[in-house]
Formats: structure tokens, sequence, C-alpha cells
């Protein structure tokens, strides 16, 4: 007789594809040199219903666009997060307020029980 270990099928949700907004509430952290396991990036994670690795993920994909980081990062940038990073080397100043007001709007509607 042959055992076959029952074949456990779970349904996995579509990959979503990421958000310019998303993006500049993670370049927000990344900027703030918010670490990866951080209660941060946990609730950002909960509001866009993320997990924390995805947040860190997209981090070290900033990480390794970033030419001030001196080490080698494994992410690989998307065409999002690269043009994320292109308009933030263009202006730092406006992006950055933009991902500081990206990161507090995704929490504020979180935290009222919004989408």
């Amino acid at each position: 007789m042959i055992i076959r270990p029952y074949n456990y099928e779970f349904a996995m949700p579509p990959a979503r594809k990421w958000t310019r907004i998303e993006d500049l509430a993670v370049l927000h952290l990344y900027r703030g040199k918010v670490a990866h396991d951080s209660r941060e990036v946990a609730a950002l994670a909960a509001a866009i219903e993320r997990s924390s690795k995805s947040i860190g993920a997209r981090m070290q994909a900033f990480a390794g666009l970033d030419p001030a980081n001196p080490y080698s990062p494994s992410g690989k940038a998307t065409g999002l997060t690269q043009s994320v990073w292109g308009e933030y080397l263009a202006d730092r100043t406006a992006i950055a307020i933009e991902g500081q007001r990206a990161y507090l709007g995704i929490l504020n509607r979180y935290s009222m029980g919004r989408p």
C-alpha cells in the first residue's frame, strides 16, 4: 500500500500591485531609518494589508537605489520604486513631505476603519 500525503491546496489571493502612495509611505520609513521589524513597519503593513516582510523588502529595494547605502542590498527595485526614487532625487523636500503625508494618511484611514 502506498501512502500519499494529502494534497493541500490553499487559495492564495492574487498578487496586488503596489501603489505610488504605498511606495511613498515605505520611502518615508526608509528615509527615517526605521528598522524593518519596527512597530511603524508593522502598523503600515496592517494598514495596507501586506506583510511586514514585504515592507522590509520594499525598504531593501530603496536601499539598493540609494548611493549613500554602504551595504549591498538583496532587494530588486521595481519600475514604480525606481520612479519614486527618481522623484525623490529630483526634489527631496517635496517627495519627503509627500511620503510623510502618505504614511500618516494611510495610518489615519486605517485607524478610522476605512480602507
